[in-house]
């Protein structure tokens, strides 16, 4: 589960900066995402914090084994517990604050058209020109 959350952060902070460097949607300009930033790499350094936590737990605990002490390193795995949780906080509060943030042009005009799809207008010559185009006739279909 630290990998998993460690990649959703690191995968989300990735996207935020691609698209405010403009390498993604760079026909839009883009809202100011630094504080959905922050909490995605927040995220990702308390997850990074997590597994080193527990690979340091590990160690003590091969460690107090190979020296038959009795089982200990409460401690460490609880602080990676809570590190872990303010990993999943930080996924959670980058989401959030980047769905809130105004994408409004504010008055500018954009360069983009919506386009509607629809039937086409008969029109009297369309069988004529598109026969001649396509050189079909239109009695055998």
């Amino acid at each position: 589960m630290f990998r998993l959350v460690a990649a959703f952060n690191g995968a989300a902070a990735l996207l935020l900066t691609s698209f405010s460097l403009g390498i993604v949607g760079a026909d839009t300009a883009s809202p100011d995402l630094s504080e959905p930033l922050g909490y995605f790499l927040a995220g990702l350094g308390a997850c990074g914090l997590a597994q080193l936590l527990v690979f340091v737990t590990q160690l003590r605990q091969a460690r107090r084994m190979r020296l038959s002490l009795a089982p200990g390193g409460h401690l460490g795995l609880t602080l990676a517990v809570l590190a872990f949780v303010g990993g999943v906080a930080g996924f959670g509060l980058g989401c959030w604050s980047a769905s809130g943030i105004d994408t409004s042009d504010g008055g500018q005009s954009s360069n983009t058209m919506a386009v509607y799809a629809g039937k086409l207008p008969r029109h009297p010559d369309v069988k004529k020109t598109i026969r001649r185009r396509m050189d079909v006739r239109w009695d055998r279909i």
